[in-house]
């Protein structure tokens, strides 16, 4: 009896799904739109050149880090792998550079390497090889802090290491995935798109409540198991979105965007993103004495203000939050699936990817449990 009843629930949950045209315009008609009218815009920035020219960049020293030093000496020396033109000058100078554009950054040599880059950089191609060359810096001086650790005594090979892969740095920054800064619009399109997955859980919500809806009033009469209700419905949303996001995906990729190669692990980035969005969905449709307009009003300005710190109207908003509250972009969900898409385009490893999902995934039942917790209560208090 129940099977039925589920197949019963959910193909009369797709139906109403379909022709939720909010649900439509926002998740699937807005998306394409957005990217469509960006990719125009940019005009044919992806199809560049593969010729590389070195990065004019501004170097200040703040403090002595000898490491640091010597690797952008190795990276700024003439010839054919030459990453970058550097200047040293002050801070002030270095600042005004960049206003003139006569600089696309400014590498701070500190104890803890710094970079700042133009909100609104004259080559974003440039800053996104910026940020990867001290990402790299970064990630190799944690390593050297792991095997000072284990094994002090093999500090001063790894240190020697670093200072000498030019090679590795070149190679990493140049052909390793598609670096254009431009295709995190496209990444933040997919964050806002996942996030307003939240408006079809708003709906659904709003019916299963009988102190909302009086077809909600009707289901809590029903014989029927309220489970199988629940999860035929959740997952006719689940499905439907992430069906969407697959068709704005191979629209995208027909125009011409470079994702990368890993569409599979693209694709768990759709399937997580929905997720998240579902759930801030059900949390806010679950907020009591609330009109439905008053929730969706609620969800676009989330969805909207969590995708513009993920890059969504300028490149560098996201960095800059990385280099001064970076525990806003541990927790915002279209910054970890703006992050997920960098990550898988340009790394080899897929721990960073990994990490970002399973903290999407913490998210969603977290967001679920507090939901159910406050639906529960609004359920006894209408009693």
């Amino acid at each position: 009896m129940e099977v039925p009843m589920f197949i019963h629930n959910f193909k009369y949950a797709m139906k109403t799904m379909l022709k939720n045209k909010t649900t439509l315009i926002w998740t699937f008609l807005f998306p394409m739109a957005l990217g469509t009218f960006m990719y125009f815009a940019f005009g044919d920035i992806f199809e560049k050149d593969a010729v590389f020219n070195a990065v004019p960049v501004a170097v200040v020293e703040v403090n002595e880090n000898e490491n640091l030093e010597a690797v952008i000496k190795e990276l700024e020396k003439e010839g054919e792998e030459q990453l970058l033109k550097t200047t040293y000058l002050s801070e002030e100078e270095a600042k005004k550079a960049m206003d003139e554009e006569k600089v696309d950054g400014i590498i701070y040599i500190d104890a803890e390497v710094k970079l700042a880059v133009p909100t609104n950089p004259s080559s974003a191609y440039n800053t996104t090889i910026l940020k990867a060359i001290l990402d790299e810096y970064k990630r190799q001086e944690k390593m050297i802090t792991d095997i000072a650790t284990v094994n002090p005594s093999a500090v001063d090979d790894a240190i020697k290491n670093i200072q000498s892969e030019k090679i590795f740095y070149t190679e990493k920054i140049t052909s390793n995935g598609n670096q254009d800064a431009y295709t995190n619009y496209f990444y933040a399109i997919f964050a806002m798109s996942c996030l307003f997955a939240s408006f079809g859980s708003i709906e659904k919500i709003g019916k299963m409540q009988a102190n909302v809806s009086a077809l909600g009033m009707r289901r809590s009469l029903s014989p029927n198991s309220r489970f199988v209700t629940i999860v035929a419905e959740f997952l006719s949303i689940l499905i439907s979105q992430f069906v969407m996001e697959a068709i704005v995906l191979l629209y995208f990729t027909v125009l011409g965007v470079d994702f990368g190669s890993k569409y599979l692990q693209i694709l768990g980035i759709l399937f997580f993103g929905s997720c998240i969005g579902i759930s801030i969905g059900i949390i806010i449709g679950s907020i009591p004495k609330l009109s439905e307009n008053g929730k969706q009003g609620i969800c676009i300005i989330i969805g909207m203000v969590l995708s513009i710190m993920a890059d969504l109207v300028a490149v560098g908003i996201k960095y800059a939050i990385e280099c001064n509250m970076p525990i806003i972009n541990r927790i915002n969900p279209a910054a970890l699936i703006v992050d997920s898409f960098y990550a898988l385009n340009i790394y080899d490893t897929y721990d960073r990817y990994i990490r970002n999902m399973a903290t999407l995934g913490t998210m969603t039942v977290v967001l679920i449990v507090i939901s159910a917790l406050i639906l529960r209560r609004n359920k006894y208090a209408s009693v």
